[in-house]
């Protein structure tokens, strides 16, 4: 089994409707996935094995602006 390690971008939404059992704490859902690829700052990478989401890793950039 070869294992791919890719970054989602928007669009790429159809890429996690093929997903193992546990790797996500709810169901994807299309509309609230495509909204988190598309807000800045965020990012998600997924393991794929066979076209089968295995594993996930989600984040988000938190920039702080310094008032004086």
């Amino acid at each position: 089994m070869a294992l791919e390690i890719r970054r989602l971008f928007p669009g790429d939404d159809a890429l996690v409707m093929r997903v193992a059992d546990e790797v996500f704490d709810e169901p994807v859902r299309p509309d609230r996935l495509s909204a988190y690829l598309a807000a800045p700052g965020h990012f998600m990478v997924v393991a794929l094995a066979d076209g089968i989401v295995v594993g996930q890793c989600a984040a988000v950039i938190h920039r702080r602006t310094r008032t004086r």
